[in-house]
């Protein structure tokens, strides 16, 4: 395994960042889809209607979905992955659990 490969393949590494990229991806969202609203209007937005939350917060966790594509079937990280998909559990149950509400 090379140099960078040991620093990376970690559970924090992996934690941290499985919980930065679903934050990024939501501004990048608000921001590409939703760049008139403000973060009021974009709450009450997300609000009203669960096909909206839906579409925003499901995007958010497409980021992660591809990287844990990578981090496991190619390149073989082991400990980042879990740690990767640990936090992406972590943040699924509660967005599947308020669609279904």
């Amino acid at each position: 395994m090379s140099n960078w490969k040991n620093k990376v393949d970690k559970k924090a590494v992996g934690i941290f960042v499985g919980a930065i990229l679903p934050v990024v991806a939501f501004i990048a969202y608000w921001q590409w889809k939703l760049s008139d609203r403000d973060w009021e209007q974009l709450m009450y937005f997300i609000k009203l209607s669960s096909d909206n939350r839906n579409d925003i917060l499901v995007f958010s966790l497409v980021p992660n979905l591809i990287l844990f594509y990578f981090s496991n079937f190619q390149l073989r990280l082991d400990q980042f992955t879990m740690g990767l998909v640990g936090t992406t559990l972590a943040l699924a149950i509660p967005i599947v659990i308020s669609l279904v509400i």
